[in-house]
């Protein structure tokens, strides 16, 4: 399936496959209700309602896209299980939903850039080098970009979309859970060390979530850390034409 609706082709973009896509509207789906069923218990019904029809329009994305699969599947549960028990099905799901983090997580701070371009954090990078060197030289205390990146600014950070927020929050906390009972145990012994860091950052990534950090360290945590993990461990592959876009 070449065409799914709503999908961006950048950099560290992996070559997907149907199982994989349908997989991951299924957990992003899940983690809609999820809200849905937490904002009515709560009596926050605009927010209820709000994550309600977010949920209704990945169900359409999702019945959309089962009658593309060659051949036309009807069985979305069928194909959620094989994809729950196959590992590099759920690795992609792992790379689909961490970026979807991303896009949530700029919506809600409205950034201003898609945060899930490689090329928006090394713009960041020339600006924090450009910023090192005038600091070097007026005062010669050169600033850290490790230290920049993983300092919490919410004061700075104008929360404009609460439920796209939420949703980035309930989304880190599922993937990283999903990580450690589905994927984990599916992957390669001999790949300890490296699925060590993979799951310690993705749980650095949910606590960046929650202390709403700034978007270079969100971004960092997926381009730098979680998704070169994920294609060396399970053997991803890119897509050819990275650096395109396909039309929302």
């Amino acid at each position: 399936m070449d065409n799914y609706q709503y999908q961006n082709v950048r950099a560290h973009d992996f070559s997907t496959t149907d199982e994989s896509y349908l997989v991951t509207l299924v957990e992003e789906i899940k983690a809609e209700t999820q809200l849905v069923s937490t904002d009515f218990l709560s009596n926050n019904n605009i927010s209820a309602s709000a994550h309600a029809n977010n949920a209704a329009e990945l169900l359409k994305n999702l019945q959309y896209n089962i009658m593309q699969t060659s051949p036309p599947s009807s069985d979305i549960a069928q194909i959620y299980d094989q994809g729950e028990k196959n590992s590099t099905t759920l690795a992609l799901v792992v790379a689909n939903i961490v970026d979807d983090i991303l896009r949530k997580y700029g919506s809600a701070f409205a950034v201003g850039y898609d945060m899930t371009n490689m090329s928006n954090m090394m713009n960041m990078d020339m600006m924090m080098t450009m910023m090192t060197n005038n600091a070097t030289n007026g005062s010669g205390n050169a600033l850290s970009r490790d230290s920049n990146i993983s300092m919490n600014t919410e004061n700075n950070l104008a929360l404009v979309n609460i439920n796209d927020y939420e949703t980035a929050k309930v989304l880190s906390s599922n993937i990283k859970d999903q990580f450690i009972n589905q994927l984990r145990p599916r992957s390669l012994v001999n790949e300890t060390t490296n699925l060590d860091k993979l799951e310690n950052s993705l749980g650095k990534l949910e606590q960046a979530v929650n202390t709403k950090a700034l978007p270079e360290a969100m971004m960092d945590l997926v381009h730098i850390q979680i998704h070169p993990m994920l294609q060396r461990v399970y053997d991803l592959e890119l897509r050819q034409n990275v650096g395109t876009t396909t039309s929302d």
